[in-house]
């Protein structure tokens, strides 16, 4: 996916499976150019949600999974970590995730897929 249309997931409406909307992408985690994972604001703060395999329908992203499991997810700062993947029944990815910044934001920052604790981008 070229960063163009990875920037045009920012602020998409999130809607789960069943089509329940759960909030906004505020954020993105992509592994080797794709997006794995979105930061999703909500009323109750932002959840990190898996995005691998949602599809994108005039300005929204559906997502393979269930506003229930996101609303239980474990509340984490920076990217997805060993405890939000466990949450999912998701496998860490060998790979580096980075955290995308929007074109002309500035650069993106790694996150430790291994780690308890994803590393917090750099100001």
């Amino acid at each position: 996916m070229d960063r163009t249309a990875v920037d045009r997931l920012y602020d998409c409406d999130v809607l789960d499976r069943h089509g329940r909307h759960i909030g906004h992408v505020v954020d993105l985690w992509l592994s080797n150019g794709r997006p794995m994972w979105a930061s999703v604001r909500r009323t109750a703060g932002t959840a990190l949600v898996p995005i691998r395999g949602a599809q994108v329908r005039d300005r929204r992203l559906v997502v393979p999974v269930d506003r229930r499991e996101v609303e239980d997810a474990p509340r984490v700062d920076g990217g997805p970590t060993a405890e939000v993947h466990d949450h999912y029944g998701l496998s860490m990815p060998e790979q580096r995730l980075v955290r995308h910044d929007r074109a002309g934001s500035g650069a993106s920052a790694p996150a430790s897929p291994r780690g308890r604790q994803a590393m917090r981008p750099a100001r």
